[in-house]
């Protein structure tokens, strides 16, 4: 399939999440145990879940990308922290609903950036999250937009989602396994099963005793 008719098409099958329920309010934030978060700051994302201390995020080579760029899911691993920036708020704070850049505090030499961005995959035909730049995807098309984070269930519970520059149209992010070997899930935008994640603060020894 064409990647630009993949990359249409699926602007079809997006969760539209930009008209918010009242319920989903813009608010803070809050790590696992109820504290803020704070930009600049690191935090793992893993998975919901009663005992949240593995199923970390990583980075692997796989298709036809040359550069452990693509974001991962391992159940196994406590993975790679990551930081988040408010685009243009001074306030401090990082609220749901709202634009955010998400980056790795650590990546490969080969990388561009440690930054997230959205690339329309070939074999899978999917917009999956990876790191980087242009010149780490030669031939393939990166999608300009933001991340975000909202609200989901009880507790401190989020999903995480993607907006579009071009259209203003936001997507969740959502996890799946397609080859073993690529060494987790894949994150990429879906309009169903989305991701639950929660954050736990990096720094300190007691980051992981939940």
């Amino acid at each position: 399939m064409n990647p630009i008719l993949s990359l249409t098409i699926s602007f079809f099958l997006f969760a539209f999440i930009t008209n918010l329920s009242p319920n989903n309010a813009a608010k803070q934030v809050l790590d696992i145990h109820g504290t803020p978060l704070i930009p600049g700051s690191q935090y793992y994302i893993f998975p919901a879940s009663e005992n949240p201390n593995s199923g970390g995020l990583t980075l692997n080579k796989v298709g036809d990308l040359e550069c452990p760029v693509t974001v991962l899911q391992n159940n196994a691993m406590i993975g790679l922290p990551v930081k988040f920036t408010v685009p243009e708020n001074n306030t401090g704070n990082i609220l749901t609903g709202t634009d955010l850049e998400i980056e790795f505090t650590k990546k490969p030499d080969c990388a561009e950036s440690s930054k997230w961005l959205m690339f329309l995959d070939h074999n899978t035909q999917l917009s999956c999250v990876g790191i980087g730049g242009a010149t780490n995807y030669h031939g393939i098309e990166t999608i300009s937009g933001k991340f975000l984070i909202v609200k989901h269930g009880s507790g401190h519970v989020y999903r995480l989602g993607f907006c579009l520059d071009v259209t203003g149209d936001c997507g969740y992010i959502g996890l799946q396994m397609f080859n073993s070997e690529e060494g987790g899930s894949r994150l990429f935008l879906t309009a169903v099963d989305a991701y639950s994640v929660v954050f736990v603060d990096a720094n300190g020894n007691s980051a992981l005793s939940i």
